[in-house]
């Protein structure tokens, strides 16, 4: 099954987990948000996407029949000349994943939202882990965020295991 995740989508997920995390950080970890909370930094963010994208696609092994990092076209909303009153244009992130035959429509979504989630969380570890600050609130920060990742990686994985046991009904 193809998969395709709009950094955009994925860069609203990073603003907002960014502004929980800056809640009860200290100030050096405010000062390590600050440029993802005020949107001063969006091409490097798209990068951040993109890696982390990459990465997670890697985690997932021999789950991933196809990726494709970049799928802007020259003639598409921000493309080059155009002003599109953003400083980067979105991009379709695509993944093409092998899924057991039984998916049900919702399942798919729960994979895309599992995919969504895992990429901003491992964007949001890397730029913390890229702080100037390398240490202390910076460290701490993207520990939490990867630790969540991992997590949404493992939510990720399970999902696309099939089932070997037989449906249970009601009553054995």
């Amino acid at each position: 099954m193809n998969y395709h995740l709009s950094t955009n989508s994925i860069l609203t997920t990073i603003h907002a987990m960014a502004a929980l995390q800056a809640i009860a950080a200290d100030d050096d970890g405010r000062a390590v948000l600050a440029p993802v909370l005020n949107r001063s930094c969006p091409d490097m963010l798209a990068v951040m996407i993109r890696n982390a994208f990459a990465d997670i696609a890697m985690g997932l092994g021999p789950l991933v029949l196809d990726i494709q990092l970049d799928d802007e076209t020259a003639s598409g909303p921000g493309a080059e000349g155009e002003d599109t009153g953003t400083a980067t244009a979105d991009m379709m992130l695509s993944v093409e994943l092998l899924t057991p035959r039984t998916f049900t429509t919702s399942r798919h979504g729960i994979v895309r939202r599992a995919l969504e989630q895992a990429v901003a969380l491992t964007a949001l570890q890397m730029w913390c882990m890229a702080s100037e600050h390398g240490e202390g609130s910076s460290a701490e920060m993207a520990g939490r965020f990867g630790s969540v990742a991992d997590e949404w990686l493992a939510t990720l994985r399970s999902a696309l295991e099939p089932t070997i046991y037989p449906t249970v009904r009601a009553g054995w």
